[in-house]
């Protein structure tokens, strides 16, 4: 069954999604007060009737906040650079780090902002101008305090999954669809997170953010390369995120599905830029292979995703 069929159960009420007519039409009123739908349900229904079937070859997955709990993953790493760099320069620079890496400190929770969203160069060249501006530093003091206090990943990283990934990935390979993951993190450590869940052999490509090759999101550059790399085409391909810069690459792209999970530090409304928001990754692989044992726990359709529907059938 495609993914396509999938869909049409979403809006016929059909046992994959546990959804019926009434509830996306409760569903639409719901998201039309919130400015996120258009147009109506009914004409998307009738729109995916003479779709044609759209069958996915290859999953694209940010990393931080859609495969891991980015909190878990980088609290710990922001006060641990904070204090690093407040004994080096013999500053305190604390409140001046967090505020540009959108970390808070009370909460312990980072929101949207540079960590989320930018490749670690980026932050790093960020961080260093901050120190020149804070602690009246030439750029080469401080290139040195960057060199002594930057570490990619955080001491004792800690790794909270968002859903079952083993379990994820291997139903995707066994339905044939290719596995990429595309992330601003560094590949040290990618690597590190993909080795201590034994899901490298699983993934088929990965694209960091210090990689040559790679371009900071939401540049449309890396999901194309990746489809290129892996010779499937944008429209064959899914994007899962849960930051702008996810769904907005997607978007740019022209992949066929850009899908937002609420997992990370994006809400709906950060994720208007999706067709599709679900709560975690585990709703993918209903999405994917809807004929799976595994049902979508609940999914709303943007204002977009309802107008690539329609607009397929024009």
């Amino acid at each position: 069954m495609s993914l396509n069929m999938g869909m049409r159960k979403l809006f016929q009420g059909g046992r994959a999604y546990s959804r019926n007519l009434q509830q996306i039409r409760n569903l639409q009123q719901q998201q039309q007060q919130q400015s996120q739908l258009s147009p109506s349900v009914l004409e998307s229904q009738s729109a995916l009737k003479s779709l044609p079937d759209f069958r996915p070859e290859l999953v694209i997955f940010d990393k931080d906040g859609t495969l891991v709990c980015f909190h878990t993953m980088w609290n710990s790493w922001c006060e641990q650079l904070a204090y690093r760099m407040n004994n080096e320069t013999e500053k305190e620079v604390t409140d001046e780090l967090y505020e540009m890496l959108g970390y808070d400190s009370k909460s312990k929770k980072v929101r949207m902002g540079m960590l989320a969203e930018k490749t670690h160069p980026y932050i790093k060249e960020k961080v260093g101008e901050m120190l020149m501006k804070e602690c009246s530093f030439n750029k080469w003091e401080a290139e040195e305090v960057m060199k002594k206090t930057w570490k990619d990943t955080p001491e004792n990283l800690q790794i909270k999954m968002t859903g079952n990934l083993s379990s994820l990935f291997k139903q995707l390979k066994q339905k044939g669809v290719k596995i990429a993951i595309c992330t601003s993190d560094s590949r040290e450590g990618t690597v590190e997170f993909l080795t201590k869940l034994s899901l490298d052999s699983l993934v088929d490509m990965v694209l960091c953010g210090d990689d040559k090759d790679s371009i900071s999101k939401p540049n449309p550059h890396n999901a194309l390369f990746i489809c290129d790399k892996l010779g499937v085409s944008p429209e064959q391909t899914i994007m899962v995120g849960d930051t702008p810069a996810d769904t907005i690459m997607g978007q740019t792209a022209s992949l066929g599905l850009t899908v937002g999970v609420l997992s990370g530090v994006g809400d709906n409304k950060d994720l208007a830029d999706a067709d599709l928001i679900v709560p975690d990754v585990g709703d993918v692989v209903g999405l994917v292979c809807p004929d799976s044992s595994e049902a979508v726990s609940s999914i709303q359709i943007t204002n977009r995703g309802l107008a690539k529907i329609v607009n397929k059938e024009k």
